[in-house]
């Protein structure tokens, strides 16, 4: 999701982007408010008011999700945690964590925070409708007060990886001394809890009210596919808990002269073998960065006899780098934080090359532990 969206700004440090998405969802409750809710609740307003007011909301509804992510995201961080981006996206929000939670009391108290939040916002709006005099201003505010309560008690369900789920995973790991084990639980209540919702919405929507049920049915599908994911996303962590670098690495990556042309890189060395990114040294065995396939497609082909190598590489400061001994999960997040397909695996003193490793290594180790019961 993170690739594909844009920053808007930051918060305590927090990086804040808006998924494309969210402009849909925007406009809709936007729409919603101004064609239906407001002009039902409040007749007799000029139509550009009902417009106003519902732009007003919807910037305050996002707002309130917002705090909710960053509720978890401030209490993770307080944990020792690093939080690395909060997303707003159609379905809410989501905040990106560089880490778990280390014992189930944390896990709990990550994930109340967020419900937490919403309802002492709801409550806080509630309580100024009582005082304000301007049935506009009011109007605004009790709106506030019902969907902050109404997305806190939501997120309370108990079906992972909702805010409720993960507090279920949190006492079921506590109980059990097996966080993979919780996990599959909580997932499971998630999805039955998602597939309820799915049916629930398809019956509202043959019901008449269409736009209504089928946002529901969303809803639903993406709890149910969420569920399955992060338990998915947990087995193959698993998987790999206990593998090191050295044990998936390539010890023999190939490798090009920063000086050679991008016209020999291609004929010489792509299009006679498999490899597609290629560790950049210097004549004294020094790693210099690394030249991949998508790097050569950012340069005009006629261009390709007289570019070199270092004028297209990623070089050795920008590089990030993992040692032989480092945990393979470890060096995974790194290749998925970084958004790249391979890391060279460097020694102590960070130029002497020992191997690459690559997503493909990683997935070939996988596939073999399936296929032997591993």
């Amino acid at each position: 999701m993170g690739s594909n969206s844009f920053t808007i700004g930051s918060v305590a440090g927090i990086r804040i982007a808006l998924h494309p998405s969210w402009l849909v969802i925007a406009f809709l409750v936007t729409y919603s408010l101004a064609i239906g809710n407001l002009p039902q609740s409040f007749p007799g307003w000029e139509p550009a008011l009902y417009w106003v007011v519902a732009a007003v909301v919807a910037a305050l509804f996002f707002a309130s999700v917002l705090a909710h992510e960053l509720s978890h995201a401030l209490v993770a961080r307080r944990f020792g945690i690093k939080v690395r981006d909060i997303t707003l996206f159609v379905f809410g929000g989501a905040a990106t964590l560089e880490g778990d939670a280390g014992t189930p009391r944390q896990e709990a108290l990550i994930a109340f925070a967020g419900p937490l939040c919403s309802i002492l916002l709801g409550a806080a709006f509630y309580g100024l409708t009582v005082v304000t005099g301007q049935e506009q201003f009011a109007a605004v505010l009790g709106w506030l007060a019902f969907i902050n309560v109404s997305l806190g008690v939501f997120n309370l369900i108990p079906g992972f990886p909702m805010d409720g789920g993960r507090m279920l995973r949190a006492l079921l790991w506590r109980l059990r001394g097996d966080q993979f084990a919780a996990t599959r639980n909580a997932a499971t209540v998630g999805r039955l809890f998602g597939y309820l919702l799915i049916g629930l919405g398809a019956y509202i929507a043959f019901d008449g009210g269409v736009f209504n049920g089928i946002w529901l049915a969303l809803i639903g599908w993406f709890i149910s596919s969420a569920a399955e994911s992060s338990v998915a996303e947990l087995s193959f962590q698993r998987m790999l808990r206990g593998v090191r670098v050295r044990d998936v690495m390539e010890p023999e990556p190939a490798s090009v002269t920063p000086n050679e042309t991008v016209a020999d890189l291609v004929n010489e060395r792509l299009m006679r073998g498999e490899d597609r990114s290629f560790l950049v040294r210097h004549d004294d065995g020094g790693l210099a960065g690394i030249v991949t396939l998508s790097d050569i497609r950012q340069v005009a082909r006629e261009q390709w006899p007289m570019a070199r190598v270092t004028d297209i590489m990623t070089r050795y400061a920008e590089l990030a780098k993992v040692g032989p001994d480092e945990q393979l999960e470890r060096a995974l997040k790194v290749l998925q934080q970084r958004e790249v397909n391979q890391l060279p695996v460097v020694d102590e003193d960070g130029r002497t090359v020992l191997g690459l490793l690559t997503r493909a290594g990683i997935l070939r180790l996988v596939d073999t532990r399936m296929k032997l019961g591993v």
